[in-house]
């Protein structure tokens, strides 16, 4: 069995189990009423599991037209991955002549992912001509673009991303008039949009003349040592006990629901099971706020436990991977499998990533790589940098202490702060698609 259909499908049915189980474990804590953000769900934790429910989001057309396109990897692609063999990226092209938005995604997100196919038709439908980008850290960009195969370094990403902007807009340049540049994206997309266009300031490719930022970290480190912390703090055995956790809830769940008229497991299912709930079923125990935090956590690592495994391969570290080890098209992975998801965040980035940056910059530190890695390392940058847009939540969950008051600091009147959505889970509600789509029509200065 190959790497897809014995990790990456396994990873999608634990997706199918995670969205089950909410239902009746109650991450959903908080009340639940409309905000002045048209955004109902207070509970930040269950605003980013279950996203935006469909009353809330932005009126999108259907269909818009799409290309999916094909760039040549940069790299032999192992046999292994002979179904990823070459990177992908969608383009949906106006007719006239209109401004360009490169849309990168967020943490191991592809560019046909649905809230990228969303911010996608958003920004289409407005006028725009828009090349969607899967982040460095989806398999598909770290086996062909990626020119360490150890993501995470935002400065060699966006070495990376812009390259294969490039490389793309030459692809597509002879099929439309572009008027002007700019570039985007959510989560980890967002930072990596920041650090693009620092680096494209002196490359002066495209000139950039707008940057938004959904939902960006400050600190990649300090984020994703949160995010790994949710599956240590709230999971019993943390990464070895993932399978009893779904388990459990998958049993409860099929105990205490009985659906009338069938069911959708979608964001409008968890919303609807979650507006049901009582105040004190609601609550922050271990059947509450916890088992929201549980399930991040989980996603989470299912993400970046394929992003070690391939990182670990490509790269030849051989972290996990013994170095006489070789993989046919079809072999069975479950040891690797087990072994990449038992591998934190963090020691992915002590273990693999700054070892390897380390035959790079002999010089530097491990807390110099670290604050490289940040908004900080760029901060002269985005202070000078007039057309900067950046959203965000009050709640939001990837932020460590400090970092908001810091973002505020920062952007000044070019922050838009919501009450309410923790990480990205009103990102494709009709006010926040409105502030996105305004934010690129009002001409650049």
């Amino acid at each position: 069995m190959h790497y897809r259909s014995n990790i990456k499908r396994n990873s999608i049915k634990k997706f199918s189990s995670i969205y089950l189980m909410i239902s009746f474990i109650g991450i959903l804590a908080g009340q639940c009423h409309a905000e002045s953000n048209g955004y109902p769900i207070t509970d930040p934790f269950a605003a980013t599991v279950i996203g935006t429910p469909t009353a809330y989001q932005a009126s999108l057309p259907k269909h818009i037209p799409i290309q999916t396109l094909e760039l040549p990897s940069i790299h032999p692609v192992p046999d292994i991955f002979w179904y990823s063999n070459g990177l992908r990226f969608s383009a949906a092209l106006q007719e006239t002549k209109a401004p360009l938005i490169f849309n990168i995604g967020g943490t191991g997100a592809a560019f046909d992912s649905m809230a990228m196919v969303k911010l996608q038709k958003a920004l289409y439908q407005a006028g725009f001509h828009v090349v969607n980008l899967s982040s460095p850290t989806h398999i598909n960009f770290q086996i062909n673009a990626s020119q360490s195969n150890l993501p995470g370094f935002l400065p060699d990403d966006a070495k990376d991303l812009h390259r294969v902007m490039l490389q793309a807009y030459e692809k597509i340049k002879g099929d439309i008039d572009v008027s002007e540049f700019h570039v985007m994206g959510y989560s980890l997309g967002a930072a990596h949009a920041a650090f693009v266009a620092h680096l494209d300031k002196t490359l002066k490719a495209f000139n950039f003349q707008k940057v938004y930022m959904i939902n960006p970290p400050v600190s990649l480190y300090s984020s994703v040592t949160i995010l790994d912390k949710m599956l240590h703090d709230n999971v019993e055995g943390g990464a070895k006990g993932v399978g009893k956790f779904i388990n459990n809830a998958i049993t409860r769940l099929a105990a205490s629901y009985q659906p009338k008229e069938g069911m959708r497991f979608d964001g409008d299912f968890l919303y609807h099971a979650y507006n049901s709930l009582s105040a004190s079923q609601r609550g922050v125990g271990p059947e509450g706020r916890h088992g929201a935090a549980a399930l991040i956590g989980i996603s989470f690592r299912l993400t970046s436990g394929s992003m070690v495994f391939v990182g670990d391969l490509m790269s030849e570290s051989h972290y996990i991977i013994p170095k006489d080890q070789t993989f046919s098209r079809h072999e069975p992975l479950n040891y690797y499998a087990q072994a990449s998801h038992a591998v934190s965040f963090a020691n992915y980035v002590d273990d693999m990533m700054i070892p390897y940056l380390k035959t790079k910059y002999p010089e530097r530190s491990r807390e110099d790589f670290i604050q490289a890695a940040s908004l900080r390392h760029i901060e002269d940058f985005l202070k000078s940098y007039p057309k900067v847009g950046v959203v965000t939540n009050r709640d939001e969950i990837i932020l460590a202490s400090g970092e908001l008051a810091y973002m505020e600091s920062l952007f000044g009147e070019r922050i838009t702060i919501y009450d309410h959505g923790g990480h990205c889970g009103n990102m494709i509600s009709q006010v926040n698609i409105n502030h996105m789509v305004d934010f690129f029509m009002e001409k650049s200065l």
